[in-house]
């Protein structure tokens, strides 16, 4: 058993001794014994000063003011059954042998005595990316899994071990403990859980872009309504600073009649994974943990400890819930300042890749990342706004993000000026488009079209009518039926470049560096623009074909 650094003073010792050993420990209190070393009390701060109020001396003994009936635990019982008699009002318990002798003192700040985590459920509400990649790791290290959701389709998809999206490595995982530790579930009535995890979604208003709490608030009242004493609720999804003390608190506490902290327990611990390497980094990257008191964060964080090797305190839920935006946020300003880079070296008529390159070279700090065709997916488009709400009513206003965000969003349209102008020129009435890449990022790949830069071309170049274009669209890991479904025609490389007017390359698919570029662009017509949007190919070597007009992104 673990010693919080405890002191033992004779029952007889003078008050003003005991302070002064208390001090010099660094205790906060001192275990008081007999002759024969056996527990009679314990004497805390506030055992002391209650003494002074009701008449002490500093030359009374001890054991005049200290507590004589404190909580015990008999060094035989688990970690589990010690650490549910903790509370924030017993901190410390001490244990003891059979014969009442001091063995030790168990703290409520030992995280590795909180509770036994594997031998309780998991419920993960919202299988989307974050939920279902979460399940599938939870239930691989040994938990009991339901994953809940309303979409039954989803439910029925997991039921036959189809993944709703691509995912490397997911397979295996659901494959592997389907139907053993993991069990997709449509109901609550369905499950007995200990631990809830809320993964659901926080869009933000596409005219307002003020987040919809109202999915976090709705599962958090499902919750209530199932939640019993010493359960733990875990916010996953990424929410404005306060959400969760503020809206998932109060609708748990609503609905279960229950009292955080006393009956209950919440954290927020937030998704950092990457698409497309989310699987093996939930076991790599560091777990934040953020506990509305130190019971939760000592649970929340006994939960991770099983998955991952490296759990970071932040302090408090809304510690927790900025460290999320401030990773999301701090990348989207990165990418703006190459994007505003892109567009005045174009006016300069500088190839900015090649000046990144050279800046970066054997230069040991600050690397400048490439710019792109826009920054999209379902995390960077909305956290800046969420950033931004968190800080609503305040006198400090997140600016730099605030403009980060403009310009990043201005990227495609810039773009997009550029290739509208080349086909109006070319005098045709009809003209067709490739797009090769809808996924919001090639790399690591994933098939998630959410938030994607190049949904805005796709849909720009649907409505121009100067000349009528035909869009027709590639993607080396998005289904050609999901393609169908936004109203394009989904083709092969080959049939997609025949008497193509524009080819634009939107994502960083490695498949697109190893393309036959140059047998491809001579089926295109003549001329033809090639938006190489992530400098995958050299400029002059498309040039040299002599009827391809090259854009790149940043290249003058």
């Amino acid at each position: 058993m673990p010693d919080d650094a405890s002191v033992q003073v004779p029952e007889d010792q003078p008050i003003v001794e005991v302070l002064r050993a208390i001090n010099e420990s660094g205790s906060r209190f001192a275990l008081v014994v007999d002759a024969q070393a056996h527990l009679v009390g314990i004497a805390t701060d506030g055992d002391i000063r209650r003494g002074f109020i009701t008449g002490a001396s500093l030359n009374d003994p001890i054991n005049t003011v200290m507590n004589p009936a404190p909580v015990v635990a008999k060094d035989t019982l688990s970690k589990e059954a010690v650490g549910s008699l903790l509370s924030e009002r017993i901190s410390y318990i001490p244990v003891v042998d059979e014969e009442d002798r001091v063995k030790g003192v168990i703290s409520y700040r030992d995280r590795s005595i909180a509770v036994d985590a594997k031998s309780r459920s998991i419920c993960v509400l919202g299988m989307g990316y974050v939920g279902v990649t979460m399940s599938v790791v939870l239930a691989d290290a040994g938990f009991t899994v339901h994953g809940y959701d309303i979409d039954e389709a989803v439910l029925e998809g997991l039921r036959q071990g189809q993944s709703p999206f691509h995912e490397v490595g997911l397979d295996a995982y659901l494959h592997r403990n389907l139907g053993v530790r993991l069990h997709p579930v449509s109901s609550l009535k369905e499950v007995d859980a200990d631990i809830y995890v809320i993964t659901v979604g926080t869009p933000v208003n596409p005219e307002t872009k003020i987040p919809r709490i109202e999915y976090i608030e709705a599962a958090a009242k499902t919750i209530g309504s199932r939640l019993k004493h010493g359960d733990l609720v875990v916010l996953r999804s990424t929410v404005p600073v306060g959400v969760t003390r503020k809206v998932v608190l109060p609708a748990l506490e609503k609905e279960s009649g229950l009292i955080a902290g006393e009956d209950f327990l919440l954290s927020f611990a937030p998704e950092r994974t990457v698409e497309g390497s989310a699987v093996p980094e939930l076991r790599q990257l560091p777990q934040v943990v953020g506990g509305f008191n130190k019971k939760s964060t000592a649970v929340t964080s006994a939960m991770f400890g099983e998955v991952t090797s490296t759990i970071i305190d932040a302090g408090s839920l809304e510690g927790a819930e900025m460290v999320k935006i401030l990773n999301n946020t701090f990348r989207d300003v990165k990418f703006a300042y190459a994007n505003d880079m892109a567009l005045l070296s174009r006016e300069l008529g500088l190839d900015l890749h090649r000046l990144i390159a050279a800046a970066n070279d054997g230069y040991p700090r600050d690397k400048i990342p490439v710019p792109s065709p826009g920054v999209g997916g379902p995390c960077l488009t909305k956290d800046g706004y969420l950033l931004k709400y968190s800080a609503k009513g305040l006198q400090s206003q997140p600016r730099l993000t605030d403009l980060a965000r403009e310009v990043n969003e201005q990227m495609p349209h810039a773009l997009l000026k550029e290739i509208e102008n080349f086909l109006k020129g070319l005098g045709k009435t009809q003209v067709k488009v490739l797009l090769v890449g809808l996924a919001f990022k090639g790399q690591p790949e994933t098939s998630d079209l959410r938030d994607s830069t190049s949904l805005i071309f796709l849909e720009q170049l649907k409505e121009l009518k100067e000349p009528e274009t035909a869009v027709f669209a590639y993607d080396a890991v998005v289904e050609p039926t999901e393609i169908e479904e936004l109203g394009v025609t989904p083709t092969t490389i080959e049939d997609g470049f025949q008497d193509a007017d524009a080819i634009l390359i939107l994502n960083n698919h490695r498949s697109h560096a190893s393309l036959d570029l140059f047998d491809l662009l001579k089926r295109t017509s003549r001329p033809c623009l090639f938006l190489d949007g992530w400098r995958a190919f050299d400029p002059e070597d498309v040039q040299e074909l002599g009827h391809v007009e090259y854009l790149g992104v940043g290249s003058g």
